[in-house]
Formats: structure tokens, sequence, C-alpha cells
């Protein structure tokens, strides 16, 4: 059985972390992040290995080939994904090169994937960060939750503001997962819980 938790809600919207990756999460649309390389040379791991199987090896593929460079700001939208993914929609994020990378960078991420989805209409969603799998060493991590939760707390915000001058309709986003492996799930719940408190 899949580990979830709900840490908190911004605007009505549900925020939950879960012990699942791209491939397996069940949402409308999930979202997760790829470098243009992987450090080290070596393939990816994890969670962006497992979604790469499940589209039968398109991702590194499509890279490869240089259809989707993954620079940053880049995005690749799937909306027809193969049985072997649980959503019903895939979005690839571009995060640039691993070299140097800092996690506030997930923040611009995250912001883009959650206004992707409210412009969707999804009524639900989830983001991979895949930091670990693309071989980046954990202090090179620290900060993610912070900054994930700053990216869709702004998208949020913009939204409430924009239904509340009658822009937009009411958004149908009910809940929102950050993805996280399972050995790392306990200590993701208590660091996206404080960031959450924070807003």
């Amino acid at each position: 059985m899949t580990q979830r938790q709900i840490v908190g809600t911004l605007h009505g919207v549900a925020i939950e972390v879960a012990a699942w990756d791209g491939s397996a999460a069940q949402v409308d649309l999930s979202c997760a992040c790829m470098f243009e390389a992987e450090l080290g040379g070596g393939p990816p791991t994890g969670g962006l290995a497992h979604l790469d199987h499940a589209l039968s090896g398109t991702l590194l593929w499509l890279r490869g080939e240089g259809i989707f460079h993954a620079n940053v700001g880049e995005t690749l939208y799937i909306d027809q994904p193969p049985a072997t993914v649980a959503a019903r929609a895939l979005l690839i994020l571009g995060m640039g090169s691993p070299i140097g990378w800092s996690a506030s960078a997930l923040s611009s991420a995250v912001r883009l994937a959650v206004s992707t989805a409210l412009a969707l209409g999804a009524s639900s969603g989830a983001l991979a960060p895949s930091m670990l799998d693309s071989g980046l060493e954990p202090d090179q991590t620290s900060g993610a939750p912070k900054a994930m939760v700053a990216g869709l707390a702004a998208a949020l915000d913009a939204q409430a503001r924009l239904q509340a001058i009658g822009l937009v309709q009411r958004t149908s986003l009910s809940s929102w997962s950050f993805d996280v492996g399972a050995p790392r799930f306990s200590h993701a719940v208590a660091a996206f819980s404080a960031a959450v408190a924070d807003h």
C-alpha cells in the first residue's frame, strides 16, 4: 500500500506527500523534472528510470535526439500515456544542467507545473523532483521542500487573485502531491508540513 499523508491545505487544495513516482502517481497530471544530463554520465535511477521504462525508453530517446533538450523552462506534455502510466497525462519539466544546480530552482518549476494543471482543469496533480534520480547528492537538495511549496503557493495565489476579479473560473484542482522515495517518507512529511505551515 502506498504511503500518503496530507501535510496541509493551501487555497482549498489538499497538499500531500506520497511514496510513489511519476509513473505510479494516480492523478490527472503527473509531473516529473528532468535535467539535460545526469551527473556522472550514467543513466537516471529511481523514479525517473521507472518513468522512462514505463514509456518504453521514450524520455531518454527524445532527449538524446534533441527533440526535448530538458533546458530550463522547457516542457514536454504527453496526453496519451500508455497503460503503464497511472496518470491521465504527463508533464516533463526541463531543469537544465545539474552542474551548480540549486534546489531553489524547483520553485519556478513547481509553479509552472501547477499553473499547467490549473489551465488544463485537472482535479489532481503530482510532482516528482527527480533530484537524486539524476545523480545529485542529498546535500545538493537542501531546501527543496520549501522551494517546492513556495512555487505551489505562488501559482495558487495568482489563481485566487484572478478568480477574485472574475478573470478565471473557480479552480477544479483539489489535491497536489509531492512524490518522494519510501525511505525518505517520514523526513519528507516533516519537511513539507513545516513548509506549508509557513504559508
